[in-house]
């Protein structure tokens, strides 16, 4: 077999792997994800969208749908209030997400007060990326936060096929005793975005091409 013959069968292989490649991969805070309520005995809990405080992060930051979610009505406009702790968070929760191919993560995270993210690929160790901040001023001062710069990003290129784990522990720092006035939450976007089966054709036929002027000049 020719070079440029077998160059054409690589970027066929890569072409038929392309037309199974996955479609990017939504992460977002919403209403009926599965948590853990931390502070209760490692109880089971589903996440509920709840009103956030006006001094909070607008829903739906990066237009994927994210809204402001806890694992009870402890919004702003809620009828319950966590106990305060900077030992123990409220609750927990494990967004998981599976790679076929090569991908990449773009993850934004806020809370109020505050939260723990961790990161890892299944059966790898757990890694705290960010840990949570337990200075106070409307919530966190500072990342992980509730205003709209106290986010924290996770970006993460070039990550392989597998399954990954994104953690969240999420705590209630300050000490109002009504919702109105301490009010509890956390909002999450993010992407796994993978390669489009295009963009790996207009590759595949620019190597060809190379491949092609090579042999010309030979």
């Amino acid at each position: 077999m020719t070079k440029i013959n077998r160059l054409a069968a690589l970027i066929s292989l890569a072409l038929c792997t392309a037309g199974v490649a996955n479609a990017d991969v939504i992460i977002v805070s919403e209403a009926g994800t599965d948590c853990t309520l931390t502070a209760d005995a490692l109880a089971d809990c589903t996440t509920v969208e709840i009103g956030p405080h006006p001094a909070w992060q607008d829903n739906d930051p990066l237009g994927n749908g994210a809204v402001w979610v806890s694992y009870d009505e402890t919004g702003v406009d809620g009828t319950s209030t966590p106990d305060a702790s900077t030992t123990d968070p409220i609750f927990t929760i494990l967004e998981s997400f599976t790679l076929t191919g090569t991908g990449s993560l773009d993850f934004w995270i806020w809370a109020d007060d505050t939260a723990d993210l961790y990161f890892n690929a299944q059966g790898g160790s757990l890694e705290l990326i960010k840990g949570a901040n337990f200075s106070q001023d409307t919530c966190a001062d500072g990342s992980i936060g509730c205003e709209s710069d106290e986010y924290y990003n996770l970006s993460v290129a070039n990550l392989g096929p597998g399954t990954y784990d994104i953690t969240m522990r999420i705590y209630q720092v300050g000490t109002g005793t009504s919702p109105s006035s301490n009010p509890f939450g956390v909002l999450y976007s993010g992407r796994v975005a993978v390669p489009e089966p295009g963009t790996l054709a207009l590759l595949g036929l620019g190597l060809l091409g190379v491949g092609a002027a090579r042999r010309r000049k030979a």
